[in-house]
């Protein structure tokens, strides 16, 4: 009987051994691999680990990784690995290698040798710190912005017009009034705060943006805040489009610029006051100046009229006390004029002496009696005597001067009166007038630099008479104010000097 035949053996479909299949493993694998003994000997390594450490593989075989490369003493990795082969625990952690690798590890104890595996996460560390780092760079300059902004008193803002959603920066609830920012803010409430006078050509603007093809704008409105005060905004806006053109988001940035508004309107105002004030100071200097004219030419008639008539005689006389009185007046003019330049850089001087001040007052009364019956006016004085002090006696006939003026050319014909008498603080002088007086909510007004050319109270003068008054008397220590005069009729300016 035969015997059957064996059956064909089966081939062996597996190129590779278990033991080169390892190998292959730890030569391709992307992670580095070592296995440590108890005493932390390297007894197996592939490529990428020996690349890591930077040395051969020989090199590390048989010896701890830290002899074989004395740069890791005493970093994260000898430590940890160190720790592990005590505790026999399995751990994972972070750590870097010289000059700049960072790995994550991962340590497992299997029987008597210890496992190391680690991945070069290198490039996601230094992404992760570029990040770190951008964010940080836009969070500084997001907070310099904002700082900007708050500064320069600006804000920015973009209206979603298909959402009606509005982005703002942090300052822009503060340009509108509040001191905190809220919850929510819109369209309407933008033009619930407009001055009814800008509301129109704003909304004109907006509705622009739908009905042309306009990229940018500009828009300069008063805003009223919530404690009623209305505030100057102007806003710089630009307009995006989609591909057919039709708006999508308006994106903008404003200012605030009421200080600007208010210096502007104050220089305006100023330039009016200065063109006003020159044309009455022209008119004001021409009128003694036409009076010396006027006097110089009647001398003339006279010396053509009579040639031996003297120097000394009445003729001559009556018009060399004109001439005399138009200087006075004319140097008045000019001394105040040169005094307010002196105030507004406060060099206005004083020299103080030992005077009389009755003497003084008794003398320009006395002087100023012949220009006040040439106006009509009736001056009288009540005049304490001996009233010493120290003063300047050249500012204090200014002062006196400018109120005698002041009184003579707004009494409207009527009595003046002159009074100086002693008082608690020391002398009270008043310079009083019968004429139309000054309403009580001007008599402050009066006392300011060109008053009286913006008031018709009291019309003519330059406007400066008073405004030295009250600077030459506050400088001497004392104290200036108006008031009625007796039953309410004319105006009293009160002078209270110490002595």
């Amino acid at each position: 009987m035969d015997r059957a035949a064996p059956p064909p053996s089966q081939p062996d479909t597996s190129p590779f051994s278990d033991a080169e299949r390892l190998r292959l493993l730890f030569t391709h694998m992307t992670e580095a691999f070592l296995s440590l003994d108890s005493r932390g000997r390297v007894l197996e390594l592939n490529a990428r680990a020996a690349a890591l450490l930077g040395v051969e593989p020989e090199r590390l075989r048989g010896q701890e990784p830290w002899v074989a490369v004395p740069a890791l003493v005493g970093r994260t990795l000898h430590e940890r690995l160190s720790t592990a082969l005590e505790q026999r625990q399995p751990v994972r952690f972070l750590a870097s290698l010289p000059p700049r690798t960072w790995l994550e590890v991962s340590v497992v104890p299997v029987r008597d040798e210890l496992w190391v595996l680690a991945t070069d996460i290198t490039q996601r560390e230094d992404a992760q710190a570029l990040v770190q780092e951008t964010e940080k760079r836009f969070r500084l300059l997001g907070e310099r912005f904002q700082v900007a902004l708050d500064s320069a008193q600006m804000a920015v803002w973009e209206t979603n017009l298909t959402t009606g959603q509005v982005f703002r920066s942090e300052g822009h609830d503060r340009l509108y009034g509040y001191p905190e920012p809220l919850q929510a803010w819109t369209h309407e409430m933008f033009l619930a705060s407009l001055h009814p006078e800008d509301r129109p050509e704003v909304e004109a603007q907006v509705a622009a943006i739908f009905s042309t093809d306009v990229k940018a704008y500009t828009s300069t409105y008063r805003t009223r805040w919530p404690d009623g005060t209305w505030h100057w905004l102007t806003s710089r806006a630009r307009v995006l489009r989609d591909g057919e053109g039709r708006p999508l988001v308006v994106r903008g940035a404003m200012l605030d610029i009421t200080t600007l508004k208010e210096t502007e309107l104050a220089l305006q105002e100023a330039v009016l006051v200065r063109d006003d004030f020159l044309s009455l100071a022209s008119h004001e200097l021409k009128t003694p100046l036409a009076g010396l004219l006027l006097q110089l030419q009647l001398l003339r008639r006279l010396e053509a009229a009579d040639p031996t008539l003297p120097l000394g005689s009445p003729k001559v006389g009556s018009r060399m006390e004109a001439i005399e009185r138009a200087l006075r007046r004319l140097g008045l003019l000019v001394d105040n004029l040169l005094d307010v330049g002196r105030i507004r850089h406060g060099k206005l001087d004083f020299v103080f002496a030992s005077g009389d001040l009755s003497a003084l007052v008794s003398e320009l009364v006395e002087r100023t009696e012949e220009e006040a019956r040439l106006a009509g006016v009736v001056l009288t004085s009540r005049i304490e005597p001996s009233l010493l002090g120290r003063f300047d006696r050249l500012r204090l006939e200014q002062v006196m001067m400018n109120l005698l003026s002041n009184a003579l050319r707004h009494g409207a014909g009527c009595p003046v009166m002159v009074l100086l008498e002693r008082s608690a603080t020391g002398a009270r002088l008043v310079v009083r007038d019968e004429g139309p007086g000054i309403p009580e909510a001007d008599r402050e007004r009066v006392f300011a630099r060109f008053e009286q050319v913006a008031s018709s109270a009291r019309a003519g003068g330059l406007g400066l008479g008073l405004f030295i008054v009250r600077q030459i008397v506050e400088g001497h220590g004392g104290r200036v104010h108006v008031e009625p005069g007796p039953e309410g009729k004319g105006a009293a300016f009160v002078v209270q000097l110490p002595l």
